[in-house]
């Protein structure tokens, strides 16, 4: 379980990091990468969840 949590967190961490880099200076760049972290952190808990039902 925890192997694909933290695969999952450094997928996570590369789409953000290509999304800012490629956003630059947009004026909503601040908002879609807030979107990307909330968006993380739902999808982060769900994968957890079955994960954790799964057992």
């Amino acid at each position: 379980m925890k192997k694909v949590l933290i695969l999952n967190a450094l997928i996570w961490a590369a789409v953000i990091l290509i999304t800012s880099s490629l956003m630059g200076k947009h004026e909503n760049a601040q908002i879609i990468i807030g979107v990307l972290a909330v968006a993380f952190t739902i999808q982060n808990g769900f994968t957890y969840g079955f994960l954790k039902d799964k057992k």
